[in-house]
């Protein structure tokens, strides 16, 4: 395992089972760390996470997955980053 600063970025493979702490990591940080991500239209990795220090929860792992969706009729497909899992990180 190797040590991270705050807010390293890194692919990720598999999505793990479950949203871990999500609903308890604040929006703003969320929100952070979605800002720090590259474009996810220009980007080869389908899943990147980035750790960020919590208020409460001290230091969290949050995994974005790279979603695709496009308007109602429109021909442009469009991409975002989502977060879907938090989880603690240890404190090496």
């Amino acid at each position: 395992m190797t040590n991270r600063s705050s807010n390293e970025i890194a692919p990720r493979c598999a999505t793990p089972v479950g949203d871990g702490l999500l609903a308890r990591v604040p929006g703003q940080c969320i929100a952070q760390a979605g800002r720090s991500l590259p474009d996810p239209a220009c980007t080869l990795h389908d899943e990147m996470q980035v750790d960020v220090e919590t208020p409460r929860l001290g230091r969290v792992r949050l995994t974005f997955k790279k979603q695709r969706y496009s308007r109602p009729l429109g021909k442009i497909p469009y991409v975002a980053w989502l977060c879907r899992h938090a989880e603690p990180v240890d404190g090496a």
